[in-house]
This record gives structure tokens, C-alpha cells and sequence, in this order.
């Protein structure tokens, strides 16, 4: 076993595996196996004993196209691939320079074969040159599936494509591929519905080689590989509604770069959280993942990554909006190109010459950490603790400073507001403690409003709207602060909706429907004026009276414009009384049919 201790740190990466050809990425689908994907076409499995199986788990290298920077590049196994069993990947396809990308699915008999005959290409993108294909795949905690594309190749992206919004080179692509066969367009990425292709969530990117979620947070982390002189990683807040434009090529990390293109002003782009130069034989970030695995306590939260060309371990910690850079200084080997970790959380490191390395700590102190914050606001009558899991660990809970029984679990159930704390001993029976955390469970709101009712005049008055709680916010059509405008909303159903957020940060909501109708003749030159429905609000009979027209029938409609009644009149301006007594308490509508032409008036039955 090779092993090599960064004595400034006690970091300490270990060659765990070796035997592969040219490996570019590391997965695991949710068990104790790893996926070793092989850029000639070939993914692998160390199983859990850890054994290389000599039958790859799939074999597609008639398909790809491989060499330099194309080939198979990336895996992504599906949120649900214990239940349907699909996996996805990036490759370069033969004949020609096409990124594809396909989903599989593994033999149902045999877990570690896939049927290499279930491919369904979603995507194809055109590659003019044989360079920057990106080529990373991973699903977000939003379940959407990410694409990293890079830029297309040549030097300087010769034409502009990262800038261009109708190319899907130099982006970061989401996609929603949960409604198989195909692909869908989230709603909600940032250019639906306006110029640029719907499939982009981020741009202006040269070659993103390996971006990864934050286990926890769900941050987004991406090392660009950069064009002569500066290297970057970019970041991305979980929650964000994408559309950022990271500048290449009119910026190379925060250097200007001599694009031929059209640029934006620097202020429009985003800058990297972290750049560095091609000083001391620097060439390519290699990009890696944040650190959530159990088994190291000095490791945890930091974001691990490399350069291709120089073997040097570095780490990045995000406090705040400035990240701690930390080097860990120089190992062995080289060309190491990509990071991976498993179930557990540890991280590994492969080397293009075919070792795998595993990332560790001299240190016995597993970790035992619950939460960043002192106060944990949970809003309902219960809530999930959690600590990294290990090997053969076990845990310690204390609730308000007494041990809580039976829970010797990484996962504690709480029922109850109160501090919180775990102690985590490792196998080798060394001890963590984590800091008390205070958790608030929370009172969902209960919330409701009145005074809108189901059907509107479009040139009724305003309304005002009363929300309880109190303070809350009122949304949809025709809404201004707290008050319902017909004219505004216009004719149609409409959906009124109240939102109230309690000091803690507990939301709820109340949504209702309304229907604003012309009620107005079919005579544009009749009027409402002289023709009377009264009572209203009315019980078991109502009468409808014309001091002017002549009355030939009364209608009664629901609000959904389903007749309810209908009764002849004589002929004449007398009266008609109406029996609703048959009716449900609602709105409705009555229908004035006169000589002149028809009216409409609204009716309210208690």
C-alpha cells in the first residue's frame, strides 16, 4: 500500500486500487460498490469486498469515440435508480464529434451488469473541435439532472460560443428527466420563454472538468479549466434561479481576455470564489468535492481539488463570501483527473495513469457535528438530527444534557424543542463531540382569508381582502396590496392566493378561486338600467321586475354557466318571482331576457 502523509496538515492519501485504464470518474449509486468509469467506454465495479469484477458493468467502446479529451466522461446515477434502475452518461459518439447523452438501464437479474441494448439517447450537441467536451454529469437536490459542456475546443472559443445563448456549448445544462422517455425543460430554469435555449441554467464557461453538489447545503461547485493563465472554481448558492454568465471568454477568471465577441461589462459576470495561476507548472484545475464522510473530523467542510499537472492537494472552506485556501503540499504521481466519493462520503482521487487514492487524516477524531447554526428553527411537531455516518460507528445523544436510550443511531427522531448533542466513537474507539444544538419545533400557521367571493362583475367595485393572521402578503390577478380589482383581473377564473410567514420562518397559505364574468347584454346598447333582482342576497324566492322592457325569460346560472332555472315570462314589464328554494347557497347568475336584448345581474342565494 502507498501511502502519502502532507505533514504540514497530516493529510494523507492512500493508493486503495490500481489496474485501470485511463479512469476519469468516480460514482456510486447509493450501496458499497464504486463505479470506475474507463475513458475508452468502459465502466467498472470494486465491489464491496474491494475486488475489481472482471466483467465491466458496461461496455459501449464500439460506440465512443475516445482520445485526448473525448471518450466517456461521466456518470450520474438516477435519485431513484434503486427502484427503476437508470444511470446516465457523456460520451463523444462515433463517427463524429457529438457529446450524447444517454440513459441505460441495469439488467434487473444481475445488479452489477447493465443491458448495454437499453440506451435511449436524450441529447446530442454538435462538437466542432476535439477539445473542451466537459463531459460531467450529476443530479442536484432539486432531482434535475446538470451537464457540463465545455466550450466546444480550439483556443480562445473562436466563435463565442459560452457567450452565445442559442448554443448549449460552454454551459451548464439542467434538465428534468424523470418523465421517461426523453427529457423535459424545467419550468423553472432561467431562459424559458425568452431568447436562449431552454436547456441552459449557467453560461460563459470555458470547460468545466468536475462539478459536485454540497451533501448538505447542496451548493453547486465548479472548477473551470482555464485558457493560458489563470485556473478557476466558480460557485453557486443552493436555491439560486441560475442564469449566471461566468465571463469566459471575455474573462479568464478575473483577467480580461481578447474575445472577438460581443462582452458584457465585468460587472455583469460572476467572479470566481477562487483563481489561481499557471505559476509553478500549473495547467488544469482538476475539480474535486466537499467533505461530508464521517471518518474525519479535520476534513469536514472543506472543498478538495487539484491540478492536472501538479500534485498538489488544496482545499477551499466558504466562510462567508471569502473562501480559506488551504495547500496541502506535494505527493507523488501525476495527471490526476478526477475526484469521487462513496455512500459513505469518503473521497477518492484518481490518477489518469490507472491508481486509485483515498483521501484521509492522521488524526483519530470522527465527526461529530450536527449543525452551523446555535438555533435550529424546524417548523412542525418533529424533526430528523443527523451526524455523518461511519463504519462501525456508534452514537451517543443527549437531550437537554440526559442521554437519550435506544438511539445508538447517526439519525435521532425529536419530538420535542430542547438542546441537542451527539458523541461519535469510531472503531478504533476514538470519541467526538459535537456542540449542543438548540432545536425550535414550530407552529405551522394556519391560515385563511374572507371577503372574496366566487363571482365578480368585471366592473364591480374593489373588494378589500382581510387575511388571518394578519400581515400576511395576497397574490394573483387583479391583486393590489390587499384588495381584489375585477376590472383589473379581467374576465376568468382566477386563483387569489394569501401567504403569511411567522417570525420563525414558518410558511403557509391560503388559495381560493373567483370568477369575474362581462355581465353585460348581448345588445350593445342595452343597460342594466330600469331592470331590478331583489331580494339579493335572497332565500327561497327572488323577483325580478323591468320598469322599461318587456320581460320574455329568467335564467339562472351557476358560476360555472350550468343553467339552474329557467321561467317564462308574460310578455309584458310585470314581475317575475323566481322559486330558488331547489338552489344551494351560492352566486349565481340571472339572465334578463328582454325585447331589447339579454342582461345579467349577480345573485347571491343564502
Amino acid at each position: 500500500m502507498i501511502c502519502f502523509v502532507l505533514a504540514a496538515q497530516q493529510l494523507t492519501v492512500t493508493q486503495v486500487y490500481t489496474g485501470f485504464s485511463s479512469p476519469v470518474d468516480i460514482k456510486n449509486c447509493g450501496d458499497s460498490r464504486l463505479f470506475i468509469v474507463e475513458q475508452a467506454g468502459r465502466i467498472k465495479i470494486i465491489d464491496s469486498t474491494g475486488t475489481t469484477l472482471a466483467t465491466p458493468f458496461l461496455n459501449i467502446q464500439t460506440r465512443v469515440l475516445s482520445g485526448g479529451e473525448r471518450g466517456l466522461l461521466g456518470l450520474a446515477f438516477d435519485p431513484n435508480y434503486a427502484s427503476n434502475g437508470y444511470f446516465y452518461v457523456n460520451y463523444t459518439a462515433q463517427p463524429n464529434y457529438r457529446t450524447r447523452i444517454s440513459r441505460f438501464s441495469v439488467d434487473p437479474s444481475f445488479p452489477d451488469s447493465a443491458l448495454s441494448t437499453s440506451e435511449e439517447v436524450l441529447l446530442e450537441i454538435y462538437q466542432p473541435y476535439t477539445n473542451h467536451k466537459g463531459g460531467h454529469l450529476a443530479f442536484g437536490p432539486d432531482g434535475y439532472l446538470y451537464i457540463g459542456m465545455g466550450d466546444g475546443g480550439s483556443g480562445g472559443d473562436p466563435q463565442n460560443r459560452a457567450q452565445n445563448l442559442d448554443s448549449l456549448l460552454g454551459k451548464m445544462l439542467r434538465i428534468d428527466v424523470s418523465n421517461a422517455p426523453g427529457y423535459d425543460i424545467p419550468a423553472s430554469n432561467p431562459f424559458v420563454g425568452v431568447a436562449g435555449r431552454d436547456e441552459i441554467w449557467t453560461y460563459g464557461m470555458r470547460n468545466p472538468w468536475r462539478f459536485s453538489f454540497d451533501r448538505i447545503t447542496g451548493d453547486l461547485w465548479i472548477a473551470d479549466v482555464g485558457q493560458g493563465s489563470r485556473e478557476e472554481v466558480d460557485f453557486q448558492l443552493a436555491g439560486d434561479a441560475g442564469g449566471e454568465n461566468y465571463g469566459w471568454n471575455c474573462f479568464e477568471g478575473t483577467v480580461t481576455y481578447p474575445s472577438t465577441g460581443v462582452c458584457p461589462p465585468f460587472t455583469s459576470t460572476y467572479p470566481p470564489l477562487y483563481e489561481y495561476s499557471h505559476a509553478g507548472g500549473n495547467c488544469s484545475v482538476t475539480g474535486g468535492y466537499i467533505y461530508r464522510g464521517g471518518e474525519y473530523a479535520n476534513l469536514f467542510g472543506k472543498y478538495f481539488f487539484t491540478d492536472y499537472c501538479v500534485a498538489t492537494l488544496r482545499s477551499l472552506q466558504r466562510t462567508g463570501t471569502t473562501p480559506t485556501y488551504t495547500n496541502y503540499g506535494t505527493f507523488a504521481g501525476s495527471s490526476y483527473v478526477t475526484f469521487g466519493e462513496n455512500n459513505y462520503g469518503d473521497l477518492f482521487l484518481a490518477s489518469q495513469t490507472g491508481q486509485i487514492y483515498k483521501l484521509g487524516d492522521t488524526a483519530c477524531l470522527p465527526v461529530a457535528w450536527l449543525s452551523d447554526m446555535d438555533t435550529l428553527h424546524v417548523c412542525g411537531s418533529s424533526a430528523e438530527l443527523s451526524t455523518p455516518a461511519g463504519r462501525n460507528f456508534t452514537y451517543n445523544w443527549t437531550a437537554n444534557g440526559s442521554t437519550v436510550p435506544g438511539n445508538n443511531i447517526p439519525t435521532l427522531h425529536v419530538i420535542s424543542s430542547g438542546t441537542y448533542s451527539v458523541a461519535v466513537t469510531n472503531s478504533a474507539l476514538c470519541t467526538n463531540f459535537s456542540g449542543d444544538l438548540y432545536v425550535s419545533l414550530d407552529t405551522i400557521p394556519v391560515v385563511s382569508f374572507t371577503g372574496l367571493d366566487t363571482l365578480y362583475c368585471r366592473f364591480d367595485a374593489p373588494v378589500t381582502l382581510s387575511g388571518v393572521p394578519p400581515g400576511g402578503t395576497f397574490s394573483g390577478p387583479g391583486i393590489t396590496g390587499s384588495q381584489f380589482e375585477p376590472a383589473v383581473a379581467d374576465t376568468g377564473v382566477h386563483t387569489i392566493t394569501y401567504a403569511y410567514t411567522t417570525p420563525e420562518g414558518c410558511s403557509a397559505s391560503s388559495t381560493r378561486q373567483t370568477r369575474v364574468s362581462v355581465c353585460a347584454g348581448l345588445n350593445p346598447l342595452e343597460t342594466t338600467e330600469g331592470i331590478s333582482v331583489f331580494p339579493n342576497p335572497a332565500k327561497e324566492t327572488c323577483t325580478v321586475q323591468s320598469l322599461r322592457w318587456k320581460l320574455q325569460k329568467v335564467e339562472v346560472l351557476d358560476i360555472l354557466g350550468k343553467k339552474m332555472l329557467s321561467q317564462q315570462a308574460p310578455g309584458d314589464t310585470k314581475p317575475v318571482v323566481l322559486d330558488l328554494s331547489a338552489l344551494p347557497a351560492g352566486i349565481y347568475l340571472v339572465q334578463v331576457f328582454t325585447e331589447k336584448g339579454m342582461v345579467t345581474e349577480k345573485l347571491k342565494k343564502d
